[in-house]
């Protein structure tokens, strides 16, 4: 009970992280790895190790996300704006890792979404939505929809946070998933889940 919640939340994070790519690898899943939210990049680089222990020859990209000034408006008790910002030069440093095959990408969302580099992702094997809130959830969920392969993972953290207007990212997902085929196929942490992508329904 004396537990950093935060912390047996990031353990499991990290856990379902490898259980996915253990699967994905295991079945031969093709395509790339987006995460939306990288804050400190711990995650991200965690992703990016797991991938390689798995797959040193692997050809996917990694692009990792975030304005790093935290969210674009404040309108959840909890997740103030202030309080969030990451720190872009030490994740940028992740980049050296494996060069041409991992990028930080700095901006919110709505702006950097719409970059040619990411516009021509055409297939992604796994994607992690870590952005807290429903009003920042919107474009990662709407950009990842076509991109999907049968068998993607997603991820989702802080699947049900509630903001002031009454909505969350819950909201956002099964309205634009509704005539897809798809499985929760776990939860973790705190508010997590983890969604496998089967292609639209007939």
């Amino acid at each position: 009970s004396k537990f950093n919640p935060f912390v047996l939340h990031n353990f499991d994070k990290y856990v379902a992280i490898k259980k996915a790519f253990f699967y994905s690898s295991l079945e031969k899943i093709e395509g790339d790895y987006f995460e939306f939210g990288v804050f400190t990049g711990s995650s991200f680089r965690h992703t990016i190790k797991t991938e390689y222990d798995l797959d040193k020859e692997s050809k996917s990209m990694f692009y990792g996300l975030d304005s790093f000034e935290g969210f674009p408006e404040s309108d959840h008790e909890f997740f103030k704006k202030s309080e969030y910002s990451g720190k872009y030069e030490k994740v940028k440093r992740y980049e050296k890792i494996k060069p041409g095959y991992i990028h930080v990408v700095k901006g919110f969302f709505i702006d950097s979404l719409k970059s040619s580099k990411l516009q021509n992702v055409d297939k992604l094997k796994f994607v992690n939505i870590d952005c807290d809130l429903y009003v920042s959830s919107i474009e990662p969920i709407k950009y990842i929809k076509p991109r999907l392969v049968n068998g993607s993972y997603i991820m989702i953290d802080d699947f049900t946070n509630i903001d002031k207007y009454g909505k969350n990212i819950r909201n956002v997902f099964y309205e634009e998933f509704k005539n897809s085929d798809y499985q929760i196929t776990g939860y973790f942490g705190i508010d997590g889940v983890v969604i496998r992508y089967f292609g639209e329904k007939d």
